[in-house]
């Protein structure tokens, strides 16, 4: 298999990296060189394991869920309020992903989940044609007009 990016950028520690080095893991010969993933020392031309272990097993968002924390618990309480809500701090993090790993690793086929009934699918809002879009024009000017005789 070989890896398609399309117009994503590749930049060392890339998302599309993380997703090539699962599939790699997982089994699927994909060729690639150490040097993308996150802890490649350039100078010493060696990957630092620990540093991509800690970015496989989200260190890197603990991390950021720390110092969020204390620098502005009202975005921090924002960005992670459904960590919050389910009761899940950055030291249980690792674990989390140590679980799913052991998941994936015991059945690795694919189960869909069940989809909640209350969900509205999302519809686009269909376009308008050019006699609604010349009205629309007309009352946004006359709303306009009105506006600046009241004035």
């Amino acid at each position: 298999a070989f890896l398609d990016v399309g117009l994503k950028r590749t930049t060392t520690g890339s998302k599309v990296f993380a997703a090539m080095k699962g599939a790699s893991d997982g089994g699927v010969f994909v060729p690639h060189s150490e040097s993308r993933f996150p802890g490649y020392d350039t100078e010493s031309k060696e990957l630092d394991g620990d540093t991509l272990r800690d970015y496989i097993f989200g260190g890197h968002i603990a991390e950021y869920m720390r110092s969020l924390k204390e620098e502005d618990e009202e975005r921090y309480n924002a960005q992670f309020s459904r960590f919050i809500k389910a009761g899940i701090s950055a030291d249980d993090l690792e674990g989390i992903y140590t679980s799913a790993h052991k998941a994936i690793r015991a059945d690795p086929s694919f189960t869909p989940t069940e989809k909640k009934a209350d969900a509205k699918p999302r519809r686009l809002q269909t376009p308008l044609n050019a006699k609604q879009r010349k009205d629309r024009v007309r009352q946004k000017i006359e709303a306009f007009k009105r506006a600046q005789e009241q004035q």
